[in-house]
């Protein structure tokens, strides 16, 4: 029997950030909360455990200074790649104490924010990139390597590809281009010989490197050749996971749902205009599909399926609502 005043949390948290969105079952939206990245692969346990309890509180509207439990919490799913079962007990159970909890990677929410309802292939490129694909049944997942591995079409990967062609042109090996002057002005060096000793700070991580993603697409719609084709590349780079999910999933159909989500995607045209030319290409009866939710919208999907909740209209229009915003923001 469902409780009346039941809630559930979706998380949606990484290698950059952490999004953590409450609803009641009746379709409210409690609240929103952010924190900082939990993925302890690439960050400290404590503080992803911080920035865990500080999303969820603030969606809960709890102050971690004074945290009081919120019984009415019935279950929590967590979108969190690297983050453990155990580091979720430590940061939520005192706050949810009747919660169940579920904790896996980052591809069951993501496929389910862009195709919340039957077969597909989705590809996320955020700060890392990975493909998630279902077809009659089976679930398959490629990329997801991280930064040393793969990441291909990534915001990492875009901001190392930038870097590269400055150090190229500052050789005269490469085209010069309007990423000089604009990693120069944004960075803070006034040289190229110092772009040297700024890349191998410790304080240049793989988040920071992504957000130099910002800077390509500036330089890029300014008319940047250089800036252009690396965005194109990432398109196709992307193109290539979905393509390799497709033939391992043994696609035989008329139509196959294919998506493209994540900070990357949200903010360069040029990236989504070369996957769909890609998969165009190379998979017959790709569609593409414009994604319906962000990712903590998936993690709520999947923290209503925990308890077999079914979700509301209103639910499911006002989480689409949120993702237009963040889309035109």
């Amino acid at each position: 029997m469902v409780k009346q005043d039941a809630i559930v949390v979706g998380v949606d948290s990484g290698g950059t950030k952490t999004i953590a969105c409450a609803v009641t079952v009746d379709g409210r939206i409690v609240g929103i909360g952010y924190g900082g990245p939990t993925n302890a692969i690439f960050v400290p346990e404590g503080d992803a455990i911080y920035a865990m309890r500080e999303a969820v509180a603030a969606a809960l509207g709890v102050t971690l200074s004074d945290p009081i439990a919120v019984p009415e919490v019935q279950s929590i799913y967590l979108s969190a790649p690297g983050f453990s079962a155990d580091s979720a007990e430590r940061a939520l159970r005192d706050m949810c104490p009747e919660a169940q909890l579920k904790v896996e990677g980052d591809s069951p929410a993501v496929f389910r924010a862009a195709i919340p309802s039957g077969d597909g292939i989705v590809v996320l490129s955020g700060t890392g990139s990975f493909a998630a694909g279902m077809w009659k049944g089976k679930w398959l997942t490629n990329g997801g390597w991280g930064p040393l591995l793969g990441d291909e079409g990534s915001g990492y990967w875009i901001g190392l590809e930038a870097l590269k062609a400055v150090t190229l042109a500052a050789d005269k090996r490469g085209p010069e281009s309007l990423l000089q002057e604009i990693f120069r002005r944004a960075l803070r060096y006034s040289f190229d010989e110092e772009l040297r000793r700024f890349v191998y700070k410790k304080s240049l991580n793989r988040q920071r490197i992504a957000g130099l993603t910002i800077l390509v697409a500036q330089a890029a719609r300014d008319g940047d050749a250089v800036a252009r084709s690396i965005l194109v590349q990432a398109g196709q780079k992307l193109s290539e996971l979905a393509v390799n999910l497709a033939s391992r999933l043994e696609f035989d159909g008329d139509e196959l749902a294919v998506s493209l989500l994540g900070g990357v995607a949200r903010k360069d045209s040029l990236v989504i205009a070369s996957f769909q030319e890609a998969i165009k290409q190379a998979i017959p009866g790709a569609n593409y599909v414009v994604p319906r939710l962000e990712p903590w919208a998936g993690a709520v999907l999947l923290a209503m399926e925990m308890m077999s909740y079914d979700v509301s209209t209103n639910l499911f229009a006002g989480m689409e609502n949120i993702a237009r915003q963040s889309a035109s923001a």
